[in-house]
């Protein structure tokens, strides 16, 4: 089989060097492009350039509305939850991330369409690059160790073992911190921190973060969540020229890192996925515990107390009534199932709640949420062992456990594309293993009809794998190298048969 021109575009790397993001205004061609240069840009109505844009333009987008960023030679799209929602395509994205081509029209909000282009850009390496970043604890009573990051971006997770490690000294603190609570990230060159909407905040020298990212510089006071995980900025700068979008900065030598000691410090080098940092899974009532008075918290018999206050003095019986439902609904809530999940997914009880998951949903099997979170529960606590036997050629082993992940998904629809592709990649790794590798020459006809049969198979599920790759990889980042060995060796197949 001739490979397609579509087929070799899709198994394509990517360009050399870094992308240039232009979005061309097609709804509203009055506007300027926008040409993104940066691994991380952010979409909202007070976001530039969309805070110039005339008022009724800027109002259709949420604060907060969107992602574009970069990873791994790919762009992708992430919808934040906004108001009026966003498209790809034509295709709905809410709360989801999408992998952008070029050529693709980008809906935002209601009135806003943009013709996506990618071109390749030559790197312009700065005079300098950040080496490290220390986070040094400001409240020595708080017995923290100091945090080195020599790779970014930086996810603060109160799941990481960066902060869970002081789950059994201080369980309070802990949880003032969300799942997804903030991310640290180089952005023209600098760092920056930006607050992923957690419950209980993040501040700067004092001043909660609203919804845009701020510069970081040394000697800035970094909290998360109160007055706990409180911490000195300090930077660490290497003389040698680097693109400063790259997610990878570079491993400082631990000695060389100031006011480190080796075995008091919490050394941070492997980078988080920005796949993961914006997988963005509203949950079902806030994340963290209360925070002290400096980061409020957004409660609901916090606001039963509010709401009987401003109607005591007219409307006692209707305030009691209000106060009953909410009180109410917020103890429903927390002996919920989803609620259940939720606490086992934030402890790393990945097979937990995946069985906690899937007997919900088999009395409530439409539950968006628990779908969601049992999606990601089973992918957590068997992807990995999935890839390890993959790894190791032991490809009947692998294929027992997607047969497992499929019993245990019961009634998830969510689940059942994604092991579909894991089930097509362990057969595809299955018959290159036997074949001698992709690119071996073809032996038989019958061997060149299985090299058909994959070729067709990737060319007609092509969007629907790239989907699941994005959806996989948000919860397990190392699934990342599985797929581009299995796209590998698609492509090394579509060369073995256009040879042939």
């Amino acid at each position: 089989m001739i490979p397609s021109d579509a087929m070799l575009a899709s198994l394509r790397p990517a360009p050399a060097g870094r992308l240039l993001i232009v979005l061309e205004p097609l709804s509203h061609p009055e506007l300027a492009p926008i040409r993104i240069h940066e691994t991380l840009f952010a979409i909202g109505r007070t976001e530039a350039p969309f805070d110039a844009y005339p008022a009724a333009l800027a109002a259709d987008l949420s604060r907060r509305h969107a992602r574009i960023f970069c990873e791994g030679g790919a762009v992708y799209f992430a919808e934040l939850g906004s108001k009026n929602g966003s498209s790809v395509n034509g295709v709905p994205v809410r709360q989801a991330i999408a992998m952008l081509r070029d050529g693709d029209v980008l809906g935002l909000g209601k009135t806003l369409r943009y013709r996506v282009h990618l071109e390749p850009e030559a790197l312009q390496p700065p005079p300098a690059r950040l080496a490290s970043l220390t986070l040094a604890p400001e409240h020595p009573e708080a017995e923290l160790q100091p945090i080195v990051v020599t790779e970014f971006p930086f996810l603060v997770s109160k799941g990481d073992d960066t902060f869970a490690r002081y789950r059994d000294a201080n369980p309070a603190q802990v949880n003032y911190l969300s799942r997804r609570h903030a991310h640290i990230f180089v952005k023209g060159g600098r760092l920056h921190v930006e607050d992923l909407g957690s419950t209980n905040g993040t501040f700067v020298n004092g001043t909660r973060l609203d919804e845009h990212a701020v510069a970081l510089h040394d000697g800035d006071v970094l909290a998360f969540g109160g007055r706990h995980f409180v911490y000195r900025v300090g930077m660490q700068w290497d003389a040698a020229a680097q693109d400063p979008t790259l997610t990878r900065i570079g491993v400082q030598a631990a000695g060389r890192t100031p006011g480190a000691e080796a075995d008091r410090t919490t050394f941070v080098a492997t980078a988080d996925s920005f796949l993961d940092i914006f997988c963005v899974e509203p949950p079902a009532v806030p994340e963290g515990a209360p925070a002290p008075a400096s980061a409020p918290v957004d409660d609901a018999p916090a606001r039963a107390r509010g709401w009987l206050r401003r109607l005591r003095r007219h409307h006692w019986a209707i305030a009691a009534a209000v106060v009953v439902a909410v009180l109410a609904g917020a103890l429903l809530r927390i002996g919920s199932p989803e609620r259940r999940v939720e606490d086992l997914l934030a402890d790393g009880a990945y097979a937990q709640a995946a069985t906690v998951a899937a007997e919900a949903l088999a009395h409530d099997p439409d539950n968006g949420r628990l779908q969601a979170m049992g999606s990601e529960a089973l992918l957590k606590a068997r992807l990995p062992a999935w890839m390890a036997q993959l790894k190791a050629g032991r490809f009947g082993p692998a294929a027992a456990t997607v047969g497992a992940m499929r019993r245990q998904a019961g009634r998830n629809p969510e689940l059942a594309p994604l092991l579909d592709e894991l089930d097509w990649i362990v057969a595809l790794q299955s018959f290159v293993a036997v074949r001698g590798g992709a690119q071996a020459p073809v032996r038989d006809a019958a061997d060149a009809a299985r090299i058909r049969q994959f070729l067709q198979q990737w060319e007609a599920r092509n969007e629907a794998y790239q989907r699941g790759f994005v959806t996989m990889a948000a919860h397990v980042p190392a699934f990342r190298d599985t797929y581009a060995d299995a796209l590998s060796n698609v492509r090394g197949l579509a060369l073995a048969g256009s040879a042939a």
